[in-house]
């Protein structure tokens, strides 16, 4: 009896040690003679360990490890600092604590106007609640996301799953106005089942995202797996690349550039999506611009050695891109099997809305294949009677067919005619 009673003791005095506080290791860091910590020596909660990770964040270590203590850090929103790497232990999971994130704006990790950020998480995990926020008693919003920086630089972020928000994986938009964000790297991530986006880019100069996943969005739209939307003419699309990714079975479309709100005064864009697929997404690709004198936006947007593979309506669609406007290319992708809930759907779209007084133009589509196509038409350009005609619109796709290669020259015609596939 007394034995039990003493492997009892022993175990709970062992379980208060794994979650009680380190104040000589704390002391240690506080007195800059330790340059790694532990989350876990400012303690552990299962219930809530926001107290705990909060301060480690705040300690001023260069790079804080978040241990997997075999539990899940469950935590209210948390705050990043500058010049400071995380490190989450692989099978480590931070979990939004349930019934808290009232605020629509609350995020889990969130960085404004900071820099030097690094978060890594190779086999861990970051996740909300993305069911919860979509009733009572949440008010409705689309602004709880995973990773939110807001007017930041020199940030990176690697190996992370990033699950389930009530907005997006990662959010890059703006704190100040006027500063967007510079220098960011995002690999090897992985975005799913997220309300709003997989990543959502309003403002970025030097962003490179590679190897990353962007599946399984749904809740409110646009649900994408990345959509790039600035909100003010003064936000920006500079030097963006994005290379072997993948956007899958999203409720919206792969990669989604609206750029409505940018206008000729904004710096011009430079977009570059090289080697990355669409597989199962509303459109695979959808960019819409500006339409009249000095509304649209220029610069440039290429998709190059892309799959679009599966999207339930069209291939790809461009909506009010004027002549004027940043030149659009695609060069030696693929379109699979577009339109599978849509069975008149063309390969290529495009679209000219009534606010659209200038000629729709400057779209090179070049090598391009397009295979098993279920619809008569490779084009199709919807637009209405005063619509002016198409303009620079030119390039050669390969139509492969029962078994047969067809070369087809794109012209302003053919987009007229549908391509005569």
């Amino acid at each position: 009896m007394h034995r039990a009673i003493f492997i009892i003791a022993c175990m709970i005095l062992s379980t208060f040690a794994i979650y009680a506080a380190d104040s000589h290791m704390i002391d240690l860091v506080a007195a800059g003679k330790v340059k790694v910590a532990r989350a876990s020596w400012w303690g552990f909660d299962p219930d809530d360990s926001t107290h705990a990770l909060q301060s480690a964040i705040n300690s001023g270590a260069k790079k804080v490890l978040v241990d997997n203590v075999g539990k899940p850090w469950i935590v209210r929103p948390i705050t990043l600092r500058s010049n400071q790497t995380i490190v989450f232990e692989p099978g480590t999971e931070v979990i939004a604590k349930r019934g808290e994130f009232k605020g629509r704006n609350d995020c889990l990790f969130t960085a404004d106007n900071k820099e030097n950020i690094t978060l890594v998480g190779y086999g861990a995990r970051l996740r909300m609640w993305r069911s919860d926020y979509d009733a009572p008693p949440y008010e409705k919003a689309e602004w709880r996301h995973v990773l939110c920086f807001r007017s930041c630089s020199n940030v990176s972020i690697r190996g992370l799953t990033l699950a389930e928000s009530g907005g997006d994986g990662v959010y890059l938009g703006t704190a100040t106005r006027g500063v967007t964000n510079k220098n960011v790297h995002i690999k090897d991530v992985t975005c799913e089942r997220n309300y709003r986006q997989g990543i959502s880019v309003i403002t970025a100069e030097n962003l490179l995202i590679e190897n990353t996943v962007m599946r399984e969005t749904e809740g409110t739209p646009p649900q994408a797996g990345i959509d790039f939307e600035p909100n003010r003419p003064e936000e920006r699309l500079v030097n963006v690349v994005m290379r072997n990714c993948l956007t899958s079975s999203n409720r919206g479309d792969g990669y989604e550039i609206y750029l409505a709100a940018l206008d000729a005064g904004s710096e011009p864009v430079s977009m570059r999506i090289e080697n990355c697929r669409s597989v199962g997404d509303n459109y695979s690709v959808r960019i819409a611009t500006g339409n009249g004198p000095g509304r649209a936006v220029r610069g440039s947007i290429e998709f190059t050695n892309c799959i679009f593979e599966q999207g339930r309506k069209s291939g790809v669609a461009i909506s009010n891109k004027p002549v004027d406007g940043c030149n659009v290319r695609f060069a030696n992708c693929v379109v699979i099997n577009p339109g599978t809930n849509q069975p008149n759907a063309a390969a290529f779209l495009l679209t000219a809305g009534k606010e659209a007084v200038q000629p729709i133009g400057s779209i090179d589509i070049s090598g391009c294949v397009i295979r098993n196509l279920l619809s008569a038409q490779l084009f199709k350009f919807v637009h209405g009677p005063s619509t002016p005609p198409l303009q620079e619109i030119f390039g050669t796709v390969i139509l492969e067919k029962d078994g047969q290669r067809e070369k087809i020259e794109v012209t302003p015609e053919s987009i007229q005619t549908g391509g005569g596939a």
